[in-house]
């Protein structure tokens, strides 16, 4: 498991092994990724969670107009 603290949020990340290399998803967020490696699952486990919390920001600055 791995636990990311973006905007000092934690997010709890479910790590799991498959056939092919690693899968993650965050039980709160409907973020889900996967990897290769270890390595480029965190990075990309970090990248979906960023792109998911901007479009989040954008929708909630397009809702307000």
């Amino acid at each position: 498991m791995l636990v990311l603290e973006p905007l000092m949020k934690k997010i709890e990340i479910i790590v799991e092994k498959t056939k092919t290399g690693y899968s993650a998803f965050a039980e709160k967020l409907p973020v889900y990724t996967i990897g290769n490696t270890l390595e480029e699952l965190k990075t990309n486990t970090i990248e979906a969670i960023n792109l998911y919390l901007e479009f989040t920001e954008a929708h909630e600055l397009l809702k307000g107009r």
